[in-house]
C-alpha cells in the first residue's frame, strides 16, 4: 500500500491537487485551509506529532513511520522541476494480529486527535470482517489533513491500518530543494532530489520506533 502512496497521495482543496490520484485522502473538499507556507515550513510540525502517534496507538503496537517528508505534487513521470510545487506528506503503517488489536490502536488513535485539537471531518465503520475497510476516519487541523484507515482482506486474514498526513501543495521558487524529516526511514540515504549528503552531515538519521 505505501508504494501506492509515494507516487501521488492525497488531498486537499487546491486546484494544484488535481494532477495527482489518491491512493489514501485523508479530509474532504473543506477539511483545511490553504496555507501559504511552504511544504519545507509544515513538515517540523510533524517531527514531534509521528512519534506522539505510535505512542497512542498503545505500547506493542506495530505501527511505523514509512514516510515523513515534502514531495512533489506534480506528475512524477511527465513533469520537470519537481521542486516547484511540493507538499508535506508522512505516513504511519503496521499490521495487526487481530480486529480487536487493530480496531483498539484505531480508536486509541481518534481520541488522541481530538484531544490534541483535530477536528473530525468523516468516520466509517463496517462489519469487522468487512473485506476492505473496517473503518475510516478523517481529520484536519489548521493545513493539515489526517486519514487513518483499518483494512482487512478477507482472503488471508490481513489488518493492516495506516495513517497519512498531507499539507496543501505550494508553489516554490526554481532553486527550492525539497527536505526530508530525520524521521523519514530513507533519511540520509542517495537521492537526486534530497540534499543526501546534508542529511548524512546532520548525523541523527531516522530514528527506530517503538
Amino acid at each position: 500500500m505505501r508504494r501506492s502512496l509515494l507516487m501521488c497521495l492525497i488531498v486537499l482543496p487546491v486546484a494544484a491537487l488535481g494532477a495527482c490520484a489518491p491512493a489514501l485522502s485523508p479530509g474532504t473538499a473543506e477539511s483545511a485551509s490553504p496555507s501559504a507556507r511552504p511544504a519545507a515550513a509544515v513538515l517540523p510540525g510533524l517531527d514531534p506529532l509521528l512519534p506522539n502517534l505510535l505512542e497512542a496507538a498503545g505500547e506493542g503496537s506495530p505501527l511505523r513511520i514509512s514516510d515523513a517528508k515534502e514531495e512533489s505534487c506534480l506528475d512524477l513521470t511527465h513533469d520537470d522541476n519537481w521542486n516547484t510545487l511540493t507538499r508535506t506528506m508522512a505516513s504511519v503503517d503496521g499490521r495487526y494480529a487481530d480486529h480487536p488489536s487493530a480496531q483498539g490502536s484505531m480508536d486509541a488513535l481518534k481520541a488522541y486527535l481530538q484531544e490534541d485539537g483535530w477536528a473530525l471531518d468523516d468516520e466509517v465503520r463496517n462489519e469487522e470482517n468487512n473485506n476492505g475497510v473496517v473503518y475510516e476516519v478523517s481529520f484536519h487541523k489548521d493545513e493539515l489533513s489526517l486519514t487513518a484507515r483499518y483494512d482487512h482482506a478477507a482472503r488471508d486474514g490481513r489488518r493492516f491500518v495506516e495513517l497519512v498526513i498531507t499539507s496543501p501543495c505550494v508553489e516554490n521558487p526554481d532553486d527550492h530543494q525539497m527536505i526530508r524529516s530525520s524521521l523519514d526511514p530513507e533519511y540520509g540515504s542517495f537521492s537526486q532530489h534530497y540534499d543526501h549528503n546534508a542529511e548524512k552531515a546532520d548525523g541523527s538519521g531516522a530514528v527506530s520506533t517503538p
